[in-house]
């Protein structure tokens, strides 16, 4: 996870312009507990753009790109939205959107909407769709490791509710379509069976369970390139409820579009 991890603070560095030196992991868990705890006491400490996935996009008007769509939002967070003030809750929910957003953007991926507090991502897959899917995965588990080792910790030492999240990944083709006649100005969007397979996906995840489509499993489970290995053993197909599961498998359509759960190491 060293590597991976690093990767999440070229971002920081190069919006500050600074120049990014070895770091170990425990190192760079210790810098984000730090930003965490400022975050807490005084606030957003960047600024959060949907911007670079709405330039991406914008090469793709009207017409379809292949995507890794990831959703990870709060677990039981309407619950914790009446049991706190609104101004506690906010704090809660622009801390994980804000660490999100940092982890994302190491991973190659681009936030493209905030949504009350869920974040969706996309992982351009176009040229390399292997490597998208590793990346999202891999900023799935990195994701988790950040609540567990980083932002759960400070939001215990300032008397907030430590938090869960669910997370819900599919790959597929999109159509990138824009709302009005103006390229910079109009509201720009995504439509296909991706996105909402990602929604459906992430709705039925478990606290800190990543679930993915079978796409993606398909993809990663066929690579035959080490670099892009993963070991079989670290999916687990789930048994879904047919009568509220309906949505069929893309490559068999007698069968039900098949959802695997991404064991990720609790170290």
């Amino acid at each position: 996870m060293y590597l991976s991890m690093k990767s999440i603070l070229h971002w920081v560095f190069e919006k500050e312009g600074m120049e990014l030196v070895d770091i170990s992991e425990s190192e760079l868990l210790e810098q984000i507990r730090g930003r965490i705890t400022k975050t807490v006491k005084d606030g957003i400490q960047l600024n959060m753009s949907t911007e670079e996935s709405k330039k991406l996009l914008r090469r793709h008007l009207n017409s379809k790109t292949n995507l890794v769509i990831m959703i990870i939002d709060i677990n039981n967070s309407t619950q914790m939205s009446l049991s706190l003030s609104e101004a506690r809750f906010a704090l809660i929910v622009q801390t994980f959107a804000q660490e999100v957003s940092i982890a994302v953007s190491g991973y190659g991926g681009y936030v493209f909407k905030y949504e009350g507090d869920a974040v969706i991502v996309l992982f351009p897959a176009e040229f390399d769709k292997i490597r998208a899917c590793r990346n999202a995965l891999n900023c799935s588990a990195a994701i988790l490791k950040i609540m567990k080792n980083a932002l759960n910790p400070v939001f215990r030492a300032n008397e907030l509710p430590e938090i869960t999240v669910r997370t819900g990944l599919a790959y597929g083709s999109a159509l990138v379509v824009l709302y009005g006649k103006s390229i910079e100005k109009a509201h720009i969007d995504i439509t296909g069976s991706s996105i909402s397979l990602a929604s459906k996906i992430a709705s039925i995840a478990k606290p800190n369970q990543v679930l993915i489509g079978e796409h993606i499993y398909d993809i990663v489970s066929s690579s035959t390139n080490p670099d892009d290995f993963f070991d079989k053993s670290k999916f687990i197909q789930i048994s879904l409820d047919p009568l509220k599961w309906k949505y069929l498998s893309h490559s068999d359509p007698e069968s039900l579009y098949h959802v695997y759960e991404y064991l990720v190491n609790d170290d």
